[in-house]
């Protein structure tokens, strides 16, 4: 069921871009693209790109558009951080601008970033400040509950199937397992809850926009399950996942109808780091950790010597000194950002970045 849906947008965007008489900033800006689909392409676009390089970005960028869509907090954390806790600033804020709709995440994390000038920023803090941001949209939504206001939560879901707003209407319908993934992804569980009172409630439902309004409002008169009306149960309902490489978590699998959706994850979205890129250092537990040399083995210790202090041994020990005895990430991040404004640190390097991270999960362990 998702597949089709991402499938058969990607189809219809490979058809554009496979018409243009040529391929430049200009055309991708003009063509019938996504608006989101454009950004993405845009974000690093090269004069020298050619149709199958545009091609796997419009298969990427709308899988990367479903998953935004539906499950916007899982999608952003991943999308920004990787496999990394920590990720520079100027990182967070130029990936922000890859998505055009749910401004208000993208501004919630901007004004977060500009009020706590750091050279970092963890995937904790953007998660909280996500969670503070699905909190208000909760109370504006279920304070003095409209029909407008509950159209226009879920304008993005109907978006997925009917493009264009102009085509969304009381009748419109999705299936309710789209709805559950983007409730469940703001914690929204009692309004996630409702919709099991449907007589025919079921994983592969789909709800109108009309129930859905009914739902949401306690309105739905029809709430008691009468046995004639019941479909048969779901039994056995699997989809099964893409082949590509670049799956992303787009596939859901249903055991049986009582059972929680699985997510099959992405290989390209959760890509682990290979082995040249991976982590090399073993966090001990804090009480053992007398200095902060001990976090890092011999390999990742000489890289961060000749990135991070300038080949200084001294400098080095003198720095991991005054790390071992700071208690506070804040504390912490102070120092290294006076080492990285004196030794113009790269931030951006993979080392530089695993760094940071084995300090940071080593800091808020302590706290």
């Amino acid at each position: 069921m998702f597949e089709k849906f991402v499938q058969g947008k990607i189809e219809y965007e490979n058809d554009i871009v496979q018409n243009l008489t040529e391929i430049s900033r200009e055309s991708i800006v003009k063509s019938n693209l996504s608006e989101f689909t454009k950004s993405y392409i845009l974000g690093d676009f090269s004069p020298k790109i050619d149709v199958e390089t545009l091609l796997t970005k419009i298969e990427k960028s709308n899988k990367l558009y479903f998953n935004f869509t539906i499950r916007p907090k899982w999608t952003l954390l991943t999308f920004l951080f990787n496999n990394f806790e920590s990720r520079p600033q100027k990182e967070i804020l130029k990936k922000l601008d890859t998505f055009p709709f749910y401004k208000f995440y993208a501004d919630s994390i901007s004004n977060f970033i500009n009020d706590n000038f750091q050279i970092f920023t963890t995937k904790g803090e953007i998660s909280a400040v996500i969670d503070d941001t699905n909190k208000a949209i909760y109370n504006k939504l279920t304070t003095d509950i409209t029909n407008q206001k509950i159209k226009n939560f879920f304008l993005q879901l109907f978006k997925l199937k009917y493009d264009n707003e102009s085509n969304y209407n009381l009748e419109s319908a999705i299936p309710y397992s789209f709805i559950k993934i983007f409730l469940i992804d703001k914690n929204y569980f009692d309004l996630e809850k409702k919709f099991h009172k449907l007589s025919n409630f079921h994983y592969e439902l789909e709800i109108s926009l009309k129930d859905i309004i009914k739902v949401l409002m306690d309105k739905f008169s029809n709430i008691e399950k009468k046995q004639e009306q019941m479909p048969e149960p779901v039994k056995s309902i699997k989809t099964e996942p893409l082949k590509t490489k670049d799956v992303l978590p787009v596939v859901i699998e249903f055991a049986e109808e009582k059972t929680e959706p699985k997510v099959i994850y992405s290989e390209d979205l959760l890509k682990a780091a290979d082995e040249e890129e991976a982590l090399d250092a073993v966090i001990l537990p804090v009480d053992k950790v007398k200095n902060i040399k001990d976090l890092f083995d011999e390999r990742l210790t000489q890289k961060i010597l000749n990135k991070v202090y300038s080949s200084d041994v001294i400098y080095k020990e003198r720095s991991f000194e005054k790390l071992s005895n700071h208690k506070t990430w804040d504390e912490a991040t102070n120092h290294l950002k006076e080492i990285f404004q004196i030794n113009r640190v790269d931030i951006y390097n993979k080392d530089v970045i695993k760094f940071v991270d084995v300090l940071n999960g080593y800091f808020k362990k302590m706290e």
